[in-house]
């Protein structure tokens, strides 16, 4: 017999006698109660004692010595629990707990404790508590303690989709969200931060991924935030050194629970676009730019009700515009001397632009979405020759309205030491250069792709497009 469990036992039982009784009787009656343990101790280390199998909700939990421990764990549980601020209203199902005798013997077995017990009622299916249930479309997602728990995780939820110091004209659930009090399981009710957390992270939903030209297990779980462990976790019987073009892969995205809707009054400053104006010069050769007075960026302060899904801007209509400082144009020179040199790459003819190479990115995003268009040369639709000019334009250089012609501009860069704003060169197979985009770093370009599709920003690893070359547009 477990001498240490039956000492567990024994103190269980002098602490509820213990707990009956004055202070006064506690000291008259701890020495007698003492030896009562002592004496019970040697009768069944002496005698032996019987072992009972136990099972939960037909699963079997394990092995006791006395039977009373099951009763004596229940009572824990409910004193543990009901005995707290808020406490819970804990109902168990006797019915669904067999305790079967057994003909082993005390020293085959390790008998489970009353702390054992308690953690295995309170896992179980059978031991509930009358908490409140956050239900969507029907079903219940999580579970918390009181009403006003479910009330503060919503709003929690809520507020995390809220721009801070906005004011707020509404925001709701696109979905049927209630509360509902209901019997659940007691390992399954949260705090209130961990439920809206849990609602907030959602759940697993599949999606697929196409294998292309010049992939690796690296790049494409590089792009979409996995490891390469992960990918193969998600793809049972998957060799990675076997990709094959068109092959199609699991992956996994996170979906909330829930679709926030908000509309708010939002207010902030914004930057206004200087014009740049062009003086002549025959110091210079034609194609030339020289950036002779650099532009300064106005500002205006907007104020505008923006309606969002879950952080996602889908609308945004301007109540009012205030200018705080108009913009100054940029003057720039640009050359009208014929030259007779023709360029075939990258390192023939230097244009100077007033930015760096994040400036360039940050004005091209703006672009996003933007619908190709064979010849386009403006935001009402590129071509891809046409983004770039357009983008390096509003930074006083002047590109020819094609691709192959601007890589005869700037300085070759290797791949290797491509940074962000360098124009970056593809070809759609073994002929020249065909394509031409605006490097944004990470192994990723910024272009406007092909008749159907819009400016997009696209991975070195997943393009069809085959790499030629890059050059830097010197500063």
């Amino acid at each position: 017999m477990n001498i240490k469990h039956l000492m567990h036992h024994y103190k269980f039982l002098l602490k509820k006698r213990l707990k009956r009784i004055n202070h006064r009787q506690k000291i008259v009656l701890s020495a007698g109660v003492a030896g009562c343990i002592l004496l019970s101790t040697a009768f069944i280390m002496t005698s032996g004692a019987e072992v009972y199998r136990l099972t939960i909700a037909g699963t079997n939990a394990g092995y006791i010595t006395d039977k009373s421990m099951v009763a004596e764990a229940m009572e824990e549980i409910k004193a543990d629990d009901t005995g707290k601020e808020n406490g819970l209203d804990i109902t168990i199902d006797q019915k669904s707990i067999s305790i079967q005798r057994t003909d082993l013997k005390a020293n085959e077995i390790t008998p489970l404790s009353v702390d054992d017990l308690e953690k295995k009622l309170i896992s179980s299916s059978v031991c509930k508590a009358k908490g409140w249930a956050i239900n969507v479309d029907g079903t219940n997602i999580v579970a918390v303690k009181s009403k006003e728990d479910a009330t503060l995780v919503l709003n929690d939820v809520k507020n995390h989709y809220l721009t801070t110091g906005s004011e707020v004209i509404s925001a709701d659930f696109k979905e049927t969200v209630a509360t509902t009090q209901a019997a659940v399981k007691i390992a399954d009710i949260m705090n209130p931060d961990d439920a809206a957390s849990f609602i907030l992270t959602g759940q697993e939903a599949p999606k697929v991924y196409t294998v292309q030209d010049g992939d690796t297990i690296w790049d494409i779980a590089a792009v979409n935030d996995m490891s390469p462990a992960e990918l193969q976790n998600a793809n049972p019987g998957f060799d990675p050194n076997k990709l094959k073009i068109g092959q199609q892969l699991n992956l996994f995205t996170f979906k909330p629970y829930v679709t926030v809707q908000t509309k708010e009054l939002l207010a902030w400053n914004e930057k206004i676009d200087f014009n740049t104006v062009y003086e002549d010069t025959n110091t210079m050769n034609k194609g030339e730019i020289k950036v002779k007075t650099a532009g300064v960026y106005g500002s205006k302060d907007v104020k505008a009700e923006v309606t969002k899904e879950n952080g996602v801007v889908l609308a945004s209509t301007v109540l009012e515009s205030t200018v705080i400082a108009e913009p100054q144009d940029q003057i720039a020179l640009k050359g009208t001397k014929a030259s007779s040199y023709i360029a075939s790459r990258g390192g023939g003819r230097e244009l100077s632009v007033n930015a760096s190479g994040s400036d360039i990115v940050s004005y091209a995003k703006g672009f996003i979405g933007v619908p190709y268009q064979y010849g386009g040369t403006s935001p009402n639709g590129f071509d891809c020759s046409g983004f770039t000019r357009y983008v390096y334009a509003h930074f006083g250089a002047s590109l020819p309205h094609n691709s192959a012609s601007q890589y005869g501009y700037g300085t070759a860069i290797d791949k290797s030491n491509i940074s962000s704003g360098d124009l970056v060169f593809f070809s759609s197979g073994s002929r020249g250069i065909g394509h031409v985009g605006i490097y944004v770093g990470g192994g990723k370009f910024i272009h406007s792709p092909q008749a159907g599709q819009s400016v997009e920003i696209s991975s070195f690893s997943s393009t069809s497009l085959r790499y030629r070359g890059a050059v830097r547009i010197a500063e």
